[in-house]
């Protein structure tokens, strides 16, 4: 299912007029940027560097250091802690948040000093690991917690205060979702599995989504889906575009290919020519990224060293920093830079129950014409189990005659729709999760429809009696009323 869409048509010719200026501009604007004198960096350092769950990358600990411009010699910032990382900086370029353990046996929790490392405090105290922050509008913050789950390590995501109160769980599916960024618009930029489904034993691949800071609206960053690719350690450069990882084969990996969502853009595209791989993009400057890839002056021992990566030329430039020792990663300039959109909630926790409208189920990608030719009856809808990974049916609610269906169900439940013809046979499945958080109301075209199609102006039959939805497995009461 997919939100509601404007067409974007009417908009597509300025904005590749204005596509068209910045790239007629964008040699010049690399060139001035690469004379401009580097800022002070704070970055991950570990001598050992593994892929896989947040928590067990650095199993012989980790430190953050502090490189000032024009210096070769980094300063230790987090010399109290076992392992530290994930490092990020606030808007107003004058505090880092990120996760640390003290001892190799803690758990992660979430941290914030100053950018000189003075005065750690410790902002969260998670029963789970609590890792990969990042820092949201009107003094609040995001982060990961990560947990065992039925099918092998979870994680969800986590809003908080900056002092680490009120923290709430703002996703509820089996995706393993982790934070990348906070884009400019102010919706959160994660990573989870593609589709939303639990591990079940097998790599299935990972895809970018996007929801707001209050757990609604959660949707598809790009349908880039691509069994067994991993897209993530995504972030947003100042021109909108957003720079990730892509590994098409990520067991036993720690770099990927740079690769980039172009602003507009459908799909993603690779930023080197040739090819190029490397970890942990940054925006250090316009048209340049600090990323980690294994030094050149060993290549072949795993070790990382940071560079500087020239968007222009589509190559790297010389190092910026290499240890002899450990791995240098997770790069992030210490300067201010604009604070996110912040996205006023609308949800009403006393309701109880979330909705879902489908404009037209019949609308589906991959049938004929777009169009399921069944009579489509009925529409079915599972709920998962997070903690034992069953399904269950809610009920059922009828589909009108032209397609649309209007549910209310509970909140804050993963939930699936198989859509059933007369005879109660499955025409078509939802194979991944969703949910809807209280008083929210979930919009979509169809059935997992083509992207390029708007809805048609006209008031779909399921709206008819407005306050009355088919309500699976929650009660009617005035509390309630919609």
């Amino acid at each position: 299912m997919r939100l509601f869409r404007r067409s974007v048509v009417p908009y597509l010719v300025a904005f590749l007029g204005l596509q068209a200026a910045v790239l007629a501009k964008a040699p010049a604007d690399a060139t001035a940027s690469a004379k401009a004198p580097r800022p002070d960096l704070v970055f991950v350092q570990a001598p050992v560097v593994q892929p896989g769950a947040l928590s067990a990358r650095f199993p012989q600990g980790s430190r953050i250091v502090r490189l000032a411009a024009g210096s070769t010699s980094p300063v230790n910032l987090t010399a109290q802690f076992f392992a530290a990382a994930d490092p990020q900086v606030s808007f107003e370029g004058m505090q880092v948040l990120f996760a640390a353990k003290r001892g190799a046996a803690d758990l992660w929790q979430i941290w914030e000093m100053q950018a000189d490392g003075s005065n750690p405090r410790q902002i969260t105290r998670c029963p789970n690991d609590c890792l990969r922050p990042a820092y949201l509008p009107r003094d609040e913050i995001v982060f990961t917690v990560e947990s065992d789950g039925p099918t092998g390590r979870a994680s969800q995501l986590y809003v908080s205060k900056r002092d680490g109160s009120g923290a709430h769980a703002i996703t509820f599916g089996p995706g393993e979702f982790q934070v990348e960024t906070v884009l400019q618009n102010g919706l959160i930029l994660a990573s989870a599995r593609s589709p939303l489904l639990p591990r079940h034993g097998q790599e299935n691949g990972r895809d970018l989504y996007t929801l707001r800071p209050d757990g609604s609206g959660l949707g598809a960053f790009r349908c880039d889906h691509q069994p067994g690719v991993i897209r993530e350690e995504a972030t947003e450069l100042r021109d909108g575009s957003v720079v990730l990882v892509k590994s098409h084969n990520p067991v036993g990996k720690v770099v990927g290919e740079l690769t980039v969502i172009r602003r507009g853009a459908l799909h993603n595209s690779p930023l080197g020519l040739p090819a190029a791989f490397a970890a942990s993009p940054r925006e250090l400057s316009p048209g340049r990224l600090i990323v980690a890839r294994p030094a050149a002056s060993a290549p072949g021992a795993g070790r990382l060293a940071l560079y500087a990566f020239d968007s222009a030329r589509r190559g790297f430039d010389s190092p910026v920093y290499e240890d002899p020792k450990l791995s240098s990663l997770a790069a992030a300039p210490v300067a201010a830079h604009a604070s996110p959109k912040w996205y006023w909630s609308t949800l009403n926790p006393a309701l109880q129950v979330g909705y879902f409208i489908c404009l037209d189920a019949y609308r589906a990608e991959g049938a004929p014409r777009g169009l399921l030719a069944t009579d489509l009856s009925k529409v079915r809808v599972l709920r998962l189990d997070p903690k034992t990974s069953q399904e269950a049916s809610l009920g059922e609610a009828p589909i009108y005659k032209d397609g649309s269906f209007y549910i209310a169900i509970p909140p804050d439940v993963p939930v699936r729709f198989e859509l059933l013809d007369d005879s109660g046979r499955v025409v078509r499945a939802q194979q991944s999760w969703i949910w809807s958080r209280s008083g929210e109301e979930h919009g979509c075209v169809g059935c997992h429809e083509d992207r390029a199609l708007a809805p048609e102006n006209r008031w779909p039959m399921a709206l008819h009696r407005f306050d009355t939805p088919a309500r699976l497995g929650v009660e009617a009461g005035p509390e309630a009323a919609h």
